[in-house]
């Protein structure tokens, strides 16, 4: 039985694969276990039919793993839909990729694992006081992302009064845009270890609540710390079968859970081995076969 790679087209061509999948591509088809297809993401998620290249590929409910942009909740359960009409079944439902898409649906497995969270539902007030209460400083992202890497605050504390955090979190709904999803979660800041202003992070991925992979995502330089096993594999199986958890070490040497997400949409890490990362995809869900 063949497993089915779907990735994005490029925006021009929809029989070239987008340029930023091009390698992830060329390396799966290099299995035949693999049968790599590409569809229209940016037409589709503008809300145009939904094109799939070759326009007769399908399969006999095969299984089918994504590998391309996030999308909105919505948009995936369209994409889930458009694949199962061609007998392709996205390896995660709908619901299974919101689990770990969306941190705070994913936070309560992992609770004991990662800083605290208070989450704000679309429409629903921010109890400023009770968030100030709770934790010496805070973070601001929804409930995927923040906007790090701009000139938004990486943090809050008591020093800001409501009037000002209720400013902060309308300018950080305006820069999400369409990207915002859901409401405003507040997230315990923590310190994170850094060396030569690098953090030191990992990414895993786990499939079928198997460890997968583990890859240092950071650009850390060799003979940095190294996540422990032990903490990699305590982290509870999560409701999907596919997906990520972001590991950081915290300025005090410990380690800590910071993200969590959808094994299809969530990025390789730098550097990682394209082709080991495929092989170890093939020889879980196929084996001998």
């Amino acid at each position: 039985m063949k497993i089915t790679i779907l990735y994005p087209a490029d925006y021009f061509d929809i029989k070239k694969v987008d340029a930023d999948y091009r390698q992830e591509y060329e390396e799966a088809v290099k299995f035949p276990e693999f049968q790599a297809v590409l569809y229209n993401y940016d037409n589709f998620v503008a809300g145009e039919p939904f094109r799939l290249y070759p326009a007769e590929a399908a399969g006999d409910d095969e299984r089918c793993i994504y590998r391309g942009w996030m999308l909105q909740p919505e948009a995936y359960a369209r994409l889930f839909e458009a694949l199962k009409e061609r007998n392709l079944t996205l390896i995660n439902t709908p619901a299974e990729y919101e689990n770990c898409h969306e941190f705070p649906l994913a936070y309560p497995a992992i609770a004991d694992y990662t800083p605290g969270i208070r989450v704000y539902p679309e429409g629903e007030a921010i109890d400023w006081r009770e968030v100030k209460h709770a934790f010496p400083r805070f973070m601001m992202k929804d409930y995927v992302k923040s906007v790090k890497g701009t000139d938004f605050p990486a943090c809050f504390d008591s020093s800001y009064d409501d009037g000002q955090l209720d400013e902060y979190a309308r300018r950080f709904q305006a820069m999400r845009g369409d990207l915002y999803v859901r409401g405003i979660v507040l997230k315990e800041y923590v310190e994170l270890k850094r060396r030569d202003s690098m953090t030191n992070e990992y990414r895993a991925f786990y499939l079928n609540g198997e460890l997968l992979t583990l890859s240092p995502n950071s650009n850390q330089k060799e003979g940095w710390p190294v996540v422990p096993m032990e903490q990699v594999n305590a982290i509870p199986v999560l409701d999907s079968h596919f997906y990520t958890v972001d590991f950081a070490e915290l300025e005090n040497g410990s380690w800590t859970v910071i993200e969590t997400g959808d094994g299809q949409v969530s990025g390789l890490s730098p550097n990682q081995y394209v082709f080991k990362f495929y092989d170890e995809i093939r020889w879980k869900l196929c084996g001998n076969e």
